[in-house]
């Protein structure tokens, strides 16, 4: 396909890019209906929602490294359309079991599935004309069909069908989104050759600023592990407070569409608040926003937490990926940023689901505020050192590369 063909296609593909994106990372962005409507209908504890979310994201994390040296191997389209619709599938299988042990495998399997096709719309998207704004496009997909799902399913599928209406809600979502994906030409959906390496020859790495790299990468786990186990249980602590199904609908799909504003701010200011600043920002909101949830004086105030906090971390995401790929003097360390935020997807919520009750979840507010305190340190300090050593800022732009 020539450039001015994929100029002309540019919203077919993009939007492909994020409905494959929000499909993929459903279980995440949905987490709160999907794992709270499951305890509500199966007994489910706060370790068991843990361990799922866990084992989800650790397959999701696996399947994403694994792919990265078996992306020239296998066919995108097979991957997208089979991943999605496998997803979808063992997704609805949950719903005809109780058995941890059970949940256990599928959640695990359903990672696996998921995390290839999340990880293979970005070269995609790289390859367009405006890859800044194709990528803007698809986080506003990738987080908005969830806000709406979060909105729209506590009120009109969990009160009457519970986990079984939401699981094979989920599944129809799915198959809808798959089909986005003969939008993407085969072109677009294939490695792209390598002429010359973009990074700096193995022999002249500096040995420091590599380690300094992967402490960044690093911190970035570090972080996303309370951050996720925030999220997943935000809506079993907004039951303790006998919130109804409409009230934590809207207080989900208001959180949520704090990710996509956060992505969309991150997106205008870009690089002219320098490095240190746009850390300092984030920092202070998700404070606010998880001392709202922590102490919930009100419902309203509840809601501006759930925004707050949502909005902080995804206006981050950019700002981390870049760092680390100034960083990264080979240039091929940055694409682990993804899979460092599924891995702490892996142990937070698992972490998290051993340190809350049935009837109180503060601790999972104070474990997320202690990681992002954890982070602000570790890149406040490494974006000192990027400074020190003069190395040219990078153009901040939205990957789309979270979840």
């Amino acid at each position: 396909m020539s450039t001015s063909k994929s100029t002309h296609n540019f919203w077919f593909i993009v939007c492909a890019a994020g409905c494959l994106s929000a499909g993929s990372a459903l279980p995440f962005n949905f987490g709160p209906v999907i794992f709270g409507s499951a305890a509500d209908q199966f007994g489910f504890s706060p370790e068991n929602i843990g361990y799922f979310s866990s084992l989800f994201l650790l397959g999701f994390s696996t399947s994403i490294i694994g792919l990265y040296f078996l992306q020239d191997r296998v066919n995108w389209h097979y991957v997208m359309v089979g991943g999605t619709l496998l997803g979808g599938l063992l997704m609805w299988a949950t719903s005809f079991t109780d058995s941890v042990a059970a949940w256990n495998i599928l959640w695990l399997l359903i990672g696996f599935s998921f995390g290839p096709v999340f990880s293979i719309v970005v070269p995609v998207l790289a390859k367009l004309p405006n890859a800044a704004r194709g990528f803007g496009g698809k986080l506003v997909l990738e987080t908005g069909i969830p806000a709406v799902m979060l909105l729209v399913f506590p009120i009109l599928i969990v009160a009457t069908w519970g986990y079984s209406g939401v699981a094979f809600g989920s599944l129809i979502v799915l198959v809808l989104l798959a089909l986005t994906a003969k939008w993407i030409p085969k072109d677009l959906a294939r490695p792209q050759p390598v002429v010359g390496a973009a990074g700096v020859p193995s022999g002249q790495l500096d040995k420091g600023r590599v380690a300094l790299t992967w402490i960044g990468i690093l911190a970035v786990c570090i972080y996303f592990g309370g951050q996720i186990s925030t999220w997943i249980f935000v809506e079993r602590s907004a039951r303790t407070l006998n919130y109804g199904n409409e009230a934590i609908g809207i207080l989900l799909f208001l959180g949520k569409s704090g990710a996509m504003v956060g992505s969309f701010v991150a997106a205008v200011i870009a690089s002219s608040f320098g490095r240190f600043k746009p850390h300092l920002i984030s920092f202070i909101l998700i404070l606010i926003g998880q001392s709202l949830l922590l102490t919930h004086p009100s419902y309203l105030l509840f809601m501006s937490g759930a925004f707050l906090f949502e909005f902080s971390w995804a206006f981050l995401v950019p700002y981390l990926m870049t760092h680390v790929g100034e960083l990264d003097e080979t240039k091929k360390l940055v694409v682990f940023v993804p899979a460092a935020q599924a891995m702490g997807g892996a142990y937070g919520p698992a972490l998290a689901g051993n340190i809350v009750t049935e009837t109180d979840y503060s601790n999972v507010f104070i474990f997320g505020i202690v990681t992002a305190a954890i982070c602000f340190g570790i890149y406040a300090w490494l974006t000192h050192k990027l400074n020190a050593m003069h190395v040219p800022e990078m153009p901040v732009e939205v990957t789309g590369e979270q979840l």
